[in-house]
């Protein structure tokens, strides 16, 4: 039997965990194959190979990681980056924070402002996305 694959990045996220993957192919008699090549755990070339893979593709995901978190940085310094907004306008949520304290009010307060009961608790909280 061939497990088989068309891109090693997607087949583990590091070398750790791809060794965890291809040990337990390799109890259960499974072949390892990427793209038309297979390869097997057991030989010494197989393993250096899918080892040196297994490297490359951490590596790479490393380095996506690394680029997404600079480009992340340099929106939010240029105030592209804002994060959720919050679902109603501050003067929504000022109305709210007033109307809050009748107990029989917060369901209506989620009807008149078409969100559920759970956002009036977060508005009202403050754990609500501030702008």
């Amino acid at each position: 039997m061939v497990l088989t694959t068309t891109k090693f990045d997607r087949f583990a996220r590091n070398m750790a965990e791809a060794g965890e993957i291809l040990t337990s192919l390799r109890e259960r008699d499974v072949l390892f194959g990427l793209g038309s090549q297979i390869y097997d755990w057991n030989d010494p070339f197989g393993k250096l190979f899918l080892q040196t893979l297994a490297m490359v593709a951490e590596f790479e995901a490393n380095l996506n990681h690394l680029r997404t978190r600079e480009g992340m940085a340099k929106a939010r310094a240029k105030g592209r980056l804002k994060g959720k907004q919050p679902k109603l306008p501050l003067a929504a949520r000022k109305t709210i924070h007033r109307r809050y304290h009748d107990p029989d009010d917060d369901a209506s307060l989620a009807d008149e402002y078409s969100v559920g009961r759970s956002t009036i608790h977060r508005i009202v909280s403050g754990t609500a996305p501030q702008v």
